[in-house]
């Protein structure tokens, strides 16, 4: 891993919350949540729902326990994105499984006619560095309970990228040693 200072540094930890796996395939974002880490410290953390065009299946609603009503009066992904974009400026994007996001967002990004993301970090591909861990699978749930980092609620952006900023501030910890 290239030497990342933390110090006089923004990060923003991103997980987004869609209506599927590929947004190719029309799958949608419905919730984008942040967690910013300023000079090494864990700082605001918020999330915000879109409103999808497409109603989001049952199955999504049940893993992440967001429905069609709590999204029904929310921006959508044209009047969001644009500001989430200005927001996260040159500021470096964290994200577990950071691909899946990077995928989502760059889709619609480009879409929209905004600057894409190129450059990020991963923590799925982080602990791959770190020689200690001995965890079954590198899945942000697995990787939370083998550093003790609490996950109230999973597959809940700012739920999800809370954890990833602990775990991010805990893997750079690691390698660095």
């Amino acid at each position: 891993m290239e030497q990342i200072s933390l110090l006089d540094e923004v990060f923003i930890v991103v997980d987004l919350e869609t209506t599927g796996l590929n947004p190719f395939e029309g799958n949608e974002i419905i919730e984008i949540g942040v967690t910013e880490i300023k000079n090494g410290k864990i700082g605001r953390s918020y999330s915000r729902f879109v409103k999808p065009k497409e109603d989001i299946p049952p199955f999504i609603t049940e893993l992440t326990g967001i429905s069609n009503d709590m999204v029904k009066k929310e921006d959508s992904i044209e009047d969001v994105l644009p500001r989430f974009r200005k927001y996260i400026g040159n500021n470096k994007i964290i994200a577990h499984n950071a691909k899946f996001d990077i995928k989502f967002l760059n889709f619609y990004l480009k879409k929209l006619g905004l600057e894409e993301i190129n450059d990020y970090i991963c923590t799925m591909e982080l602990l791959k560095k770190v020689s200690s861990y001995k965890a079954k699978n590198k899945k942000l749930a697995t990787a939370c309970e083998y550093y003790g980092i609490e996950n109230k609620d999973a597959h809940r952006a700012s739920s999800d990228t809370l954890a990833t900023a602990k775990l991010f501030l805990e893997i750079k910890d690691k390698i660095d040693k």
